[in-house]
């Protein structure tokens, strides 16, 4: 009887004994996933920290900075040089002027000058196109220099000078067909049939001498 109450007394230890083991080591297994967790987070943390404080903190205007690489469009400026070239293919002579850059070059580009250029060209003032320029263009270009070159050649020009009758009068446009260059006293009645059909349908002058032989004959 005493032997059986032994038994059942180390039995019941054993138990006690096992589940208290049980117990320790599921706690055991509980605090180290809790700390291995928190030991991820706080390296992620740390490497948060390193990685911002590598990074330089944006400046102001960043956003605006021009990057190293890519560098800004060089313009005309009050001091750019600008020299003109003005070649006569007539004589073939050239000269050579250095100016200051006009005021509506400064601020441009390369680009834009160009376009200005082309945009010239197609409405030639009467003055240029009397001395038949036939060509501008841009040789160079930097921040430090531009130059332009204009090419002449008067035997280009087709005509000078366009007569008709208007009002019943003899007048002299200029060859841009716009403006007047002379407005005479010559009245077409007076005029033979032949030269008042030839003026009805204009008559194109090629030179000052042309245009005062032409008028002469008109009066006489």
């Amino acid at each position: 009887m005493k032997l059986r109450k032994a038994y059942i007394y180390l039995l019941g230890f054993i138990c006690q004994a096992a589940l208290f083991c049980a117990c320790y080591y599921l706690s055991y297994r509980h605090a180290l996933d809790e700390f291995n967790k928190r030991a991820v987070e706080r390296v992620d943390e740390l490497a948060g920290l390193r990685e911002a404080a590598v990074t330089p903190a944006p400046r102001d205007n960043e956003a605006d900075a021009v990057p190293a690489n890519i560098q800004a469009k060089a313009t005309v400026k009050p001091g750019t040089r600008y020299i003109l070239e003005i070649y006569d293919m007539k004589t073939d002579t050239t000269v050579v002027e250095e100016l200051n850059p006009p005021g509506h070059f400064v601020g441009l580009t390369k680009e834009e000058i160009e376009e200005w250029l082309e945009d010239y060209m197609e409405d030639l003032t009467l003055s240029e196109y009397n001395k038949g320029l036939i060509d501008f263009e841009l040789v160079s270009f930097s921040d430090k220099e531009f130059r332009l070159k204009k090419t002449y050649n008067e035997d280009f020009v087709p005509f000078r000078f366009y007569v008709v009758v208007k009002n019943g009068y003899v007048v002299v446009y200029n060859s841009d067909l716009k403006s007047v260059h002379t407005y005479t006293n010559i009245e077409a009645r007076n005029l033979s049939e032949e030269d008042r059909i030839a003026l009805t349908q204009g008559i194109y002058v090629n030179s000052a001498e042309e245009l005062y032989a032409l008028l002469e004959s008109f009066s006489s």
